[in-house]
């Protein structure tokens, strides 16, 4: 992981987090590749610099946040761009368009989301068991992307803000099984070099996770990968984990970290699990 922070930026490791989360996000690994969603769309440039300050977050919602990261990038290349679109009728809302953003290429239609899915024999699902891997991909490619031309959309929109064509654009983390009864296979449009982790059901961690020093990530720090300010035992981590799945059964993401010129950083992620994920709640 620390040769691959560095190739993002050599001085990954030396930057503050919020600008380690607003690089991960842009150039880090995308989660889909597809024609519809491709890894490294043609329109997209390499950033010369980093934004003058950190993104005032609105909302704790971790995709709110990666679309104002996303949002800093598109000022930051001074490409012309309007954000959360509403599209409506004379009856109802249709939709929003994310972004539209005039590019060298044209007026591109972009979609942004991330998400994170824990492998369960052939389903991706989101640890809080309501949004599925399947299910957003369907949705993004047959509404998200297609509202760009329902004829309320273009006319809406000004002459030179129709798009030439629409794109997903997904980061996050596929957290594949760690027990091999519950692994299975991933959907065709995920890209195969997508940032992935693992995960365990708590009663199965002590055989499966590693030995290693751990830090458990608050939801703000699943963001990108982090250089954590300490680090415990993994006996420390299980002590912690089984008494927080005694009264809890929300999951808990935690790192694997290494120690690097004076920093932990993070190796592996994963996600532990109650015992009856995903059938409970």
């Amino acid at each position: 992981m620390i040769d691959q922070l560095r190739r993002l930026a050599p001085d990954y490791l030396q930057l503050t987090q919020a600008q380690q989360q607003w690089l991960w996000s842009i150039q880090g690994p995308a989660l889909l590749d597809c024609d519809w969603s491709p890894a490294h769309p043609d329109w997209w440039q390499p950033p010369s610099a980093y934004p003058p300050q950190a993104a005032h977050f609105t909302s704790p919602r971790l995709g709110f946040r990666f679309e104002q990261l996303w949002q800093q990038y598109i000022e930051l290349m001074d490409w012309p761009a309007q954000f959360n679109l509403q599209i409506r009728s004379a009856e109802r809302t249709l939709g929003e368009l994310d972004a539209l953003l005039k590019t060298p290429q044209g007026v591109i239609h972009l979609e942004l989301a991330l998400k994170f899915y824990l492998g369960f024999g052939d389903d991706w699902i989101g640890p809080n068991r309501r949004d599925r891997l399947a299910d957003k991909i369907r949705h993004t490619r047959d509404h998200q992307l297609a509202m760009a031309q329902q004829p309320e959309t273009r006319t809406a929109l000004a002459p030179e803000w129709q798009p030439s064509h629409s794109q997903a654009l997904m980061r996050g983390c596929l957290f594949h099984a760690a027990n091999p009864a519950f692994r299975g296979a991933l959907p065709a449009e995920v890209n195969a070099e997508h940032w992935h982790g693992y995960w365990c059901h708590i009663q199965d961690a002590p055989q499966l996770l590693p030995q290693g020093q751990w830090y458990i990530l608050s939801k703000p720090d699943w963001i990108s990968p982090i250089c954590a300010p300490l680090a415990v035992d993994r006996d420390t981590l299980l002590h912690y984990c089984q008494r927080h799945f005694q009264s809890l059964d929300g999951g808990l993401c935690a790192a694997l970290l290494q120690y690097h010129q004076g920093q932990w950083i993070e190796q592996q992620r994963w996600m532990l699990m109650a015992n009856d994920w995903p059938r409970s709640g």
